[in-house]
């Protein structure tokens, strides 16, 4: 996951990167409106608003993860840590893609996959040292127990870009 989110950050960031050399007028625009979507997905975390998050609900096969731990790690990793091919929980995960193409910086976009891929490990990471597939559920349940609170700080987090989007071009 850590790998292949590090790949996704530098690809849209990089392509980010040939729009802006392209069409080098576009980025304040682009960051502007980015805010704007932005400000609309903070209040959507927050629960004051309800709007789709962009993303598939296609879930990893069952039968993809029952191969031994680090073949199904690996088998799992790869299609989920890219974030584009499977269901996404939070608005946040867009908006970074959405940032890293509009900033065009591919050091921060490998920088960035890698904290995003390494954060959606988190259970795969914890999971190493658990014996059963009990452990395991439980293990996923009690990280799913603080979605509420990630989807609080996630809509603040957008809030704050949000204003920093919409600001910025108005005192640079």
């Amino acid at each position: 996951m850590t790998a292949a989110g590090a790949a996704i950050g530098v690809a849209f960031s990089a392509l980010g990167r040939g729009v802006d050399a392209l069409v080098p007028d576009a980025r304040v625009p682009l960051a502007v409106g980015l805010g704007a979507v932005a400000l609309a997905y903070a209040m959507h975390e927050l629960g004051l608003l309800k709007l789709p998050v962009p993303g598939r609900d296609w879930q990893v096969p069952a039968d993809w993860v029952r191969h031994g731990f680090y073949r199904s790690a690996a088998i799992f990793g790869s299609t989920v840590g890219f974030g584009v091919f499977t269901r996404i929980p939070y608005a946040t995960f867009p908006i970074l893609l959405a940032w890293l193409f509009v900033s065009g910086n591919v050091v921060f976009g490998l920088a960035a996959g890698l904290v995003y891929g390494s954060l959606r490990a988190v259970s795969i990471y914890s999971s190493a040292s658990s014996k059963t597939a009990e452990d395991v559920m439980n293990l996923n349940q009690n990280l799913m127990s603080f979605a509420p609170f990630q989807h609080m700080l996630a809509g603040l987090g957008l809030a704050a870009f949000a204003a920093y989007m919409l600001i910025a071009p108005l005192i640079s």
